[in-house]
């Protein structure tokens, strides 16, 4: 990350950042990416494992208090806090009737399920070019932003739900009852860091989020909800995808939704 230009303000500096079209920053990934290995910096891409590991730490790139990105991105944020009103993709996955679950098993037990559900559902997302944003007990918010994503965040949102629900078939999930419901909204939101001088996060805020949640909640066991934002955002077809013109709670007009499975396929435009 870089520091604002003199004649620039703190909004469009992060625009720049969240975009991906902040020159040093493009310049910086660039170098990393020749470093290996995964898992790397969401900023900047410097490597966190593997040999690249030594010389991050070198030149001040190694991890720091927040897993996502490393201490150099980290000093830059905490320096200069702020963010941007961009266009993303944010995705809610929760457990379905996970109180029940809780009810009828152990607290071992139920703790150890809902950490499969949380590695299994971190890999798809970060798999396909998003962020955890958080850990919410039996749930999983992550965001889908360009500098990190690309263009293609709807589409890329979209297949990381399906690869979501896909992990969640797991032998050892399905036989302690977990099923797990996806929603997915694409739109404009506030993205920065957020919090006080003393703990700042890096996350997103506004109605988007606000939806996406909304759609995750409502999501059947094994469902996939996709608001038509999202859906035609990525450029999506799939004839036998289920349409539904759903009531979301604090708003005033109904959302149109496209609902698939776990097995449902659909066609998507630059996916990769």
């Amino acid at each position: 990350m870089t520091a604002p230009r003199p004649d620039e303000d703190s909004t469009e500096h992060w625009r720049r950042i969240l975009m991906g079209t902040d020159p040093a920053l493009q310049s910086l990934r660039r170098w990393w990416r020749r470093v290996p290995a995964s898992p790397r910096c969401k900023m900047c891409a410097a490597p966190f494992q593997g040999p690249g590991r030594l010389l991050t730490r070198v030149v001040m790139h190694g991890t720091s208090a927040n897993p996502l990105v490393c201490n150099f991105c980290f000093k830059k944020l905490r320096d200069h806090p702020g963010g941007a009103e961009i266009e993303i993709s944010v995705l809610f996955a929760d457990i379905r009737g996970s109180t029940g679950i809780a009810e009828r098993t152990s607290a071992v037990l139920f703790t150890r399920l809902v950490q499969k559900f949380y590695t299994g559902a971190a890999k798809a997302i970060d798999d396909h070019g998003g962020i955890v944003d958080k850990f919410l007990g039996d749930g999983v918010m992550a965001l889908f932003i360009p500098a990190i994503t690309g263009e293609a965040h709807a589409a890329r949102a979209i297949a990381a739900g399906r690869a979501v629900l896909a992990a969640s078939d797991a032998a050892q999930l399905v036989e302690g009852g977990v099923r797990v419901g996806v929603g997915l909204h694409t739109g404009e939101a506030f993205v920065g860091t957020v919090g006080t001088a003393d703990h700042l996060d890096f996350s997103a805020l506004g109605d988007t989020v606000n939806i996406a949640a909304r759609l995750g909640s409502i999501a059947g066991p094994g469902e996939l909800v996709v608001s038509q934002m999202a859906w035609s955002a990525a450029g999506a077809t799939d004839p036998g995808a289920e349409h539904r013109t759903i009531e979301v709670a604090g708003r005033s007009a109904p959302l149109d939704v496209v609902v698939i499975g776990a097995g449902d396929v659909p066609a998507v435009a630059a996916a990769s």
